[in-house]
């Protein structure tokens, strides 16, 4: 089977692989989308909190992808069933399905002439120098590009290519549950985050107008005793902390729980080449932080401008890549270890209390010192 060529190839079609394909081919880049799946993907967060909406907004996507979300202003936060603090949204945060916000983006992109591959897994990377020159696919295609962007999660094959050792880790202290279940007046009425002295933590918050998701977190040792003796036994321990929310208790008892296994991705070098990595194949935090979307957007929006500004020079991309993308390991530093205090003190009321920062919430990385430009409405050649 022959070759074929294009200026951007972009392993995985999730969230941050769709939204830097629109973004280049907006600007004139032929892009080909290369997903294992059958179909863009399904899991992923329900949240965009301001920072990606505003991302969004930049380019004429807020209003569409807001259509037929949810928007809410407020999180409350609960300790031993008593509420200790509300998180308040000034502009507002957006519930969406995550496969919902991916496939909008995704229809856009197709609009715009981007080619995706599906059910094309990665087989084999060939490098030369330092730089991927090929990619062979399980469906017998190959692919030449003058760059490429692992968008492939955790367990990246890019990364793999390019050598880029990654240090996970695990949270073992805790285990999360999520589960679907119909909406209930106490959900519609209010996002309610339920934290517990004994290391629980139960979510829930309206997921449509007629769904509901349920997050559960506890330690692995109560874990393997509840799952195991069954769901009643899952309701009698949140009812000792989950005080605003017990109409939802009935549907839990007939609800799939789908086990999550949560951990911190951290990178020392986020491209290497012409390749460069997006999304969880760079970093993982906890899902606490609620930021993990919104800040994908904007490395997204920020490799777009690297890529068109390198205007296909290879050593440009190198340097324009190492000046504006690599420095984006210190936000998403301190966001992990945002993530990690949380965790670490959320048994503990005053603790966590003295831990939680409404600006990260709120506003992300706006919020704090940023090496390098912010903003990179027109890179100039360094």
């Amino acid at each position: 089977m022959a070759t074929t060529s294009c200026d951007v190839a972009i392993v995985g079609a999730g969230l941050g692989g769709c939204f830097l394909a629109l973004m280049l081919s907006r600007r004139g880049q032929r892009v080909v989308v290369i997903e294992q799946g059958p179909s863009v993907p399904s899991a992923g967060a329900d949240f965009l909190k301001p920072p990606g909406l505003q991302v969004l907004a930049r380019h004429g996507l807020a209003d569409l992808a807001g259509r037929h979300g949810l928007r809410r202003d407020v999180v409350r936060y609960y300790h031993d069933g008593e509420p200790i603090q509300e998180c308040h949204y000034p502009d507002g945060f957006l519930i969406r399905p995550y496969r919902e916000l991916v496939e909008l983006i995704y229809t856009c992109c197709a609009m715009e002439g981007v080619d995706f591959w599906f059910d094309a897994g990665v087989d084999d990377i060939t490098m030369d120098e330092g730089r991927v020159e090929e990619l062979a696919l399980s469906n017998g295609r190959r692919l030449r590009a003058g760059v490429v962007i692992g968008a492939d999660g955790t367990r990246s094959a890019v990364r793999q290519a390019l050598d880029i050792e990654p240090r996970t880790m695990p949270y073992d202290r805790l285990l999360m549950r999520v589960a679907t279940v119909p909406l209930t007046a106490s959900i519609a009425r209010l996002n309610r985050l339920y934290f517990s002295s004994e290391g629980w933590f139960a979510y829930l918050y309206p997921l449509s107008r007629d769904q509901a998701r349920v997050f559960v977190g506890l330690p692995p040792e109560d874990e393997e005793v509840i799952f195991q003796d069954g769901i009643p036994a899952l309701t009698d321990e949140l009812k000792k902390f989950v005080t605003e929310s017990s109409d939802a208790f009935d549907w839990l008892r007939s609800a799939t729980w789908q086990r999550i296994k949560v951990s911190t991705l951290r990178l020392g070098a986020y491209h290497k080449g012409n390749a460069a990595l997006l999304g969880s194949a760079a970093f993982a935090c906890h899902p606490m932080t609620g930021m993990g979307m919104s800040y994908t957007l904007r490395d997204a929006e920020i490799l777009a401008d690297v890529i068109c500004a390198a205007g296909g020079d290879g050593e440009l991309l190198d340097r324009l890549l190492s000046a504006h993308y690599e420095p984006r390991k210190h936000a998403h530093g301190q966001l992990i270890d945002y993530g990690d205090a949380l965790v670490a003190t959320f048994p503990d009321r005053d603790a966590y209390l003295a831990a939680f920062r409404r600006d990260l919430h709120v506003f992300g990385e706006a919020a704090l010192p940023t090496p390098g430009p912010a903003e990179l409405p027109a890179l100039q050649p360094i």
